[in-house]
């Protein structure tokens, strides 16, 4: 196995980056590389993003690699697991940036203050959780907020400017914010990003990444406006 890979890396290597010469090799490559025993797993229910992010890195560094053990291929492991374990770590971490101020506070149609985390209603009376934001929204008991929320909510649901769907990565119209609203948001229990990518085949990170630069400030955009009304 040692010499296998060896020889796979090295003819990675071999070819300029870009060329469809070297994207076949390390496509070769990964396919060995993935039934590598030892390769750290989590249980976290977000791994296989952590995983894919990996690979990703994997394609990127791969000819950076240097082995430092006996065994190359125990190398190449503890390599890959470094960076592995890193990525897993930062799923437990909360990240500031992935989620939507829900503490603003706006005006309901009876002119009170509430914040957007006290305006968006619970179809099914149970609390809301996105996996990746890591957003708990309240369960609506007041009648005057319950208006509120309804009326983003419909405007969610509906895109009838078709703000929403015309959010979208440029080579994957598919993967538009109505789309990742409704599976994310609206929809019980929420999707996990990486059974929508897989999907629509496009990678969890361009998903990841549509989702938190794009549709998060959209949608607050959106519950901004309805309370300024």
């Amino acid at each position: 196995m040692d010499e296998q890979l060896k020889k796979l890396i090295d003819e990675v290597c071999c070819y300029p980056d870009p060329s469809l010469e070297r994207q076949k090799a390390l496509n070769r490559l990964l396919m060995v590389i993935q039934q590598l025993p030892g390769i750290y797993k989590s249980g976290h229910q977000d791994y296989l993003e952590a995983l894919n992010q990996t690979w990703e890195w994997v394609s990127r560094k791969i000819c950076e690699f240097e082995a430092r053990s006996p065994s190359f291929q125990q190398s190449l492991v503890i390599w890959i697991n470094g960076y592995l374990k890193w990525r897993i770590k930062d799923l437990y971490i909360p990240d500031s940036n992935y989620t939507i101020s829900l503490d603003r506070l706006i005006r309901n149609d009876e002119g009170d203050e509430t914040s957007l985390l006290n305006i968006l209603p619970d179809r099914q009376s149970q609390t809301i959780s996105l996996d990746l934001l890591d957003i708990k929204i309240a369960q609506i008991q007041e009648t005057e907020r319950q208006c509120l929320g309804k009326r983003i909510w419909q405007y969610i649901e509906q895109d009838e400017e078709g703000k929403l769907t015309a959010s979208h990565p440029r080579k994957n119209p598919e993967c538009h914010c109505h789309l990742l609203a409704m599976r994310l948001l609206l929809e019980q229990p929420p999707h996990k990003i990486a059974d929508i990518a897989r999907e629509l085949n496009i990678s969890n990170q361009t998903l990841y990444s549509h989702w938190k630069k794009n549709c998060l400030p959209l949608l607050k955009e959106i519950g901004m406006n309805f309370g300024s009304d």
